[in-house]
């Protein structure tokens, strides 16, 4: 029960706040109007959102209108210290009749005599005493909780409307605050309260909170017991208790699109001036921004000096860039046709590109989600370190509700997707909603009729009394918000600055990088089991095939060229890029027609030797062998020389061919016996392929040396020796007599 001093205290302080409500019940609520008609605005400047039990709660009001003759608040002199009290003064003459009784003043003999002056008037000073200063109080009155954001609406902000607002739970009189107000001109003072509160049983001078909740609290400025302004705004009372929802995690998030290798010069001016925007942003405020950034808007805004590279890496360092293709690629046609390492190696060139371009490595904890995607290629994605899907409400309403019209399960907590390895992959649908505050126009209109706290204290309260409303079993989850405007783009940071400054006084809410999210909020329980499709994106099955055909020669023409030749891993890149669907298949096509051309070029610029013929006069010797190079660059080639009759001891010899010359090659040869015989001889690239024609030359060999000569001789002398006894052997047949034979005989 209240103390009956207390609903004393609160009748009296609410008179005047009757008085003015009353007048207010209208939905378009106006100042009060005053004698000699000056009006008083009262605007929040800053307040204490939280109050715990017996806390006190502290408010700043910026007080408008015309101060010195409604509430007698004159503005300082600059010209002494000195404090001068003016009084009135008054004064009266009384002049007073002759008195008959006194005699006339005799004359001389002949002379008129002279009557006697008259008397002296009588003068009296009066001082009368200045008016007193206006008596200045302040009315605090405190309501019953609310339970849904639409119970605030006409209640927050200057002249509350009365019929808006709750039953009252108590009030309290805070007497001659005259030294609370900070005149800075005759229109504009600070006004800075601070209200002690407490629970029951309660004291009159304290203002009653007993239990946890969202409470509208209306201050009223008095002068001389009339009400010249009021101003509603709400509190949280706050204890701590297992009910009281945690924290709430706000995340600022934006992406901008790739315009991509065909991007006209004005896309890639609006996407530079987006990516300026953001680092402008980044600069203006210390809560962390996470960006989705492609790779060629970042070199891009370096190139062209919109943004400094060194600069960048300076504003960006709390802030989030994430990874992306160098080229934009649709990582679902890519899973689809087997291609997933061409996304890996432009992701990874993406990345690169941006250290190149600003200082700064990409994140991969989140994957923006702006196009459908599909269950696969979400879990190629978890598998390179993406731990969540930032998704667009547009794009899970087509992608997994399959409803254009669908209703979002949550923003503020995770939706769990499951992967054909029976993995999950969280996705947090993007709150545009929310963010849509922060566009200029918009903000434009908020500031024309709030204060940026007054605004961000409606805005708290919203967050809050969603948690609030929740089941009991769902008020202690965890929440988070991944905020971007419409478009996903840059953003006005006036009002995200504001939100940013209140965080930090409460533990309502707080500004969180879009990469701690997934150890900060929970998911949420739905009917049915929302589905990525197992297919998305367009068929690049034609596609794939034709860039495999072209692979071929460039993988030929990229082993001509040496090993620090950046040509070859260009060319993959490209070719990688082309899986993209960035493109359309004629764009990809004259691509692929341009890249075989510069395969032919170097291919075509060797030629071999012409057909001679050269003569081994021993068994070792060397052929020359001439191969022109008709290109201005060195080229690697392979000369490789085949004979029946000869032997080539070293192989093939690779051989690099001077730039615009004829490169003599010489190679070692062993012939295996004497004669004449052809010698083939292929030119061919390091991979084994034939650059030209094979040629045939012819060799002569005629003379053996060494091992042939004794063989040789050898056989020589056997056939001689064979020879001389078979000649023996017929000579005794045919002469029996002869002497030899006798003797022996």
């Amino acid at each position: 029960m209240k103390r009956l001093a207390a609903l004393v205290s609160s009748a009296l302080a609410l008179i005047g706040f009757a008085t003015t409500a009353i007048a207010q019940d209208d939905d378009t609520p106006s100042p009060p109007v005053v004698d000699g008609g000056g009006t008083i605005r009262m605007e929040l400047l800053d307040q204490s959102f939280d109050l715990a039990p017996n806390g006190t709660i502290e408010l700043t009001y910026r007080l408008l209108g015309d101060l010195d003759a409604v509430a007698d608040l004159a503005p300082p002199t600059t010209t002494t210290t000195t404090t001068t009290t003016t009084t009135t003064t008054t004064t009266t003459t009384t002049t007073l009749p002759p008195d008959p009784a006194s005699p006339a003043v005799s004359a001389p003999p002949g002379e008129t005599a002279t009557p006697a002056p008259p008397p002296s008037p009588t003068t009296t000073t009066t001082t009368i005493p200045p008016p007193p200063p206006a008596v200045l109080t302040a009315s605090v009155i405190n309501f019953e909780p609310v339970d849904d954001i639409g119970d605030l609406t006409g209640v927050l902000g200057p002249n509350p409307r009365s019929s808006r607002l709750p039953s009252i739970i108590d009030g309290v009189a805070l007497l001659d605050i005259r030294a609370s107000i900070t005149v800075e001109s005759r229109t504009e003072a600070l006004l800075e309260l601070s209200v002690p509160t407490d629970v029951e049983p309660s004291v009159a001078a304290q203002l009653e909170f007993d239990d946890d909740g969202l409470y509208p609290i209306v201050v009223q400025l008095g002068v001389d017991g009339r009400v010249v302004a009021s101003h509603g705004t709400v509190v949280e009372r706050r204890s701590g208790r297992s009910t009281t929802p945690p924290t709430v995690d706000l995340a600022l998030f934006a992406a901008i699109d790739d315009p991509g290798p065909s991007g006209t010069d004005i896309e890639y001016a609006d996407a530079i001036a987006e990516f300026t925007g953001l680092v402008a942003d980044a600069e203006a405020l210390d809560a962390p921004i996470t960006m989705a950034v492609p790779p060629s808007v970042v070199t891009s805004s370096v190139a062209t000096g919109e943004v400094d590279g060194a600069e960048a890496d300076r504003v960006l360092v709390d802030d989030a860039i994430l990874a992306a293709p160098a080229t934009p690629f649709d990582v679902s046609s890519a899973v689809a046709i087997g291609r997933v390492d061409a996304f890996v190696r432009q992701l990874t060139a993406g990345e690169d590109d941006v250290v190149d371009a600003i200082g700064k490595v990409p994140i991969r904890d989140v994957w923006s989600t702006t196009s459908e995607l599909s269950a696969p290629a979400a879990q190629e994605l978890r598998d390179l370190g993406f731990r969540y899907l930032a998704m667009s409400s547009d794009v899970y309403r087509t992608t997994i509700a399959d409803d254009p019209d669908a209703d979002i399960p949550a923003v503020d907590r995770f939706v769990e997707l499951p992967l054909p390895d029976g993995g999950r992959m969280p996705v947090l649908v993007i709150d545009e909603q929310f963010g849509a505050d922060f566009t200029t126009d918009t903000t434009d209109e908020i500031l024309a009729a709030s204060t940026p706290t007054e605004w961000s204290i409606r805005t708290i309260a919203a967050l809050r009394l969603e948690q609030y409303a929740a089941p009991l079993g769902e008020r202690r989850a965890q929440r988070s918000r991944l905020i971007a405007v419409p478009g996903l783009g840059a953003f006005d940071p006036r009002l995200a600055a504001e939100l940013e400054r209140v965080a930090a006084t409460t533990e309502a809410i707080r500004f969180s990088p879009a990469n701690q999210l997934t150890s900060a909020t929970d998911a949420v329980e739905v009917d049915s089991e929302p589905q990525l499709p197992e297919v998305a994106g367009p068929s690049l099955d034609a596609r794939l095939q034709r860039i495999g055909e072209v692979a071929v020669p460039l993988q030929v023409a990229a082993s001509m060229l040496g090993p620090d030749d950046p040509r070859p891993a260009e060319w993959i890149r490209r070719l990688d890029s082309f899986v993209s669907t960035a493109f359309d298949d004629e764009a990809v096509e004259a691509e692929l027609q341009k890249l075989l051309a510069e395969a032919d070029r170097l291919r075509t610029a060797v030629t071999g030797p012409e057909p001679f013929t050269f003569t081994l006069t021993g068994r070792e010797g060397d052929i020359d062998i001439r191969v022109t190079n008709e290109l201005d660059e060195p080229l690697n080639v392979v000369v490789r020389l085949s004979s029946p009759r000869l032997e080539f001891p070293e192989g093939d010899v690779p051989v690099t061919l001077r730039p615009d010359d004829v490169t003599v090659v010489n190679v070692p040869v062993v012939a295996r016996s004497n004669g004449t015989s052809p010698v083939t001889v292929e030119v061919l690239t390091p991979s084994d392929v034939e650059l030209t024609e094979p040629v045939t030359l012819t060799s002569r060999v005629n003379a053996l040396t060494g091992l042939g000569q004794v063989l040789t001789a050898a056989l020589l002398l056997i056939l001689l020796t064979w020879w001389f006894s078979h000649w023996r052997a017929r000579r005794r047949e045919n002469d029996p007599a002869d002497p030899e034979y006798a003797t022996a005989e």
